[in-house]
């Protein structure tokens, strides 16, 4: 086996031998044969196949079943630090998800709000212009530009306020409040 171990980069021994089969001088000449290219040597053998002084040697790497486990227990102890951040991740997200799942329940409110307002503002309009008469196309669209406008920044802070709190727990007062103040119907939402 000494002669396949000049070709091979990695050896692994798990053999029944009740005493080291591999010395440090076995190691020495085959690594001048291998003309120091490098050697992973995997011991798993019970009792060890290797003797552990060949890690001495230069470009030879010795592991043993006492190294793998080590490295298995690191690689454990990482994923249940990589494990503990998903979580905290998912919670995380879950709560941002829960926080937009509220939030839906105020869309209703808020166009109906927007579309009786809405209403409110295109009845007036047309009564106004009315009364204006002879306007130009473009003194009729500065009017009805500016009445959105108004209403836009009338509705801002209120609609704001009403997703702002939807992410909390009472925001149905809040709707309930908004559908009363202004008279929308349940149908409508």
């Amino acid at each position: 086996f000494r002669r396949e171990m000049v070709e091979a980069d990695i050896v692994i021994s798990s053999t029944s031998a009740p005493h080291t089969i591999l010395r440090k001088d076995d190691v020495q000449a085959i690594i001048q044969e291998r003309r120091h290219r490098p050697i992973f040597l995997i011991d798993i053998a019970n009792p060890r196949d290797i003797d552990p002084a060949c890690n001495e040697v230069d470009n030879v790497y010795l592991y043993n079943i006492d190294d793998l486990q080590s490295v298995v227990s690191s690689n454990l102890q990482e994923r249940q630090r990589e494990a503990e951040q998903a979580e905290a991740i998912v919670e995380r997200e879950v709560g941002v998800f829960q926080a937009w799942l509220r939030g839906l329940d105020v869309v209703p409110t808020i166009v109906s709000l927007r579309n009786r307002v809405e209403e409110i503002r295109t009845a007036e309009l047309h009564k106004a212009m009315a009364r204006m008469g002879e306007l130009t196309p473009e003194q009729r669209e500065t009017i009805a530009s500016m009445t959105t406008a108004m209403i836009n920044k009338i509705l801002h802070q209120p609609m704001s306020e009403l997703r702002r709190r939807a992410v909390q727990r009472d925001s149905h007062v809040y709707s309930a409040v908004l559908r009363r103040l202004f008279g929308l119907e349940e149908k409508e939402i």
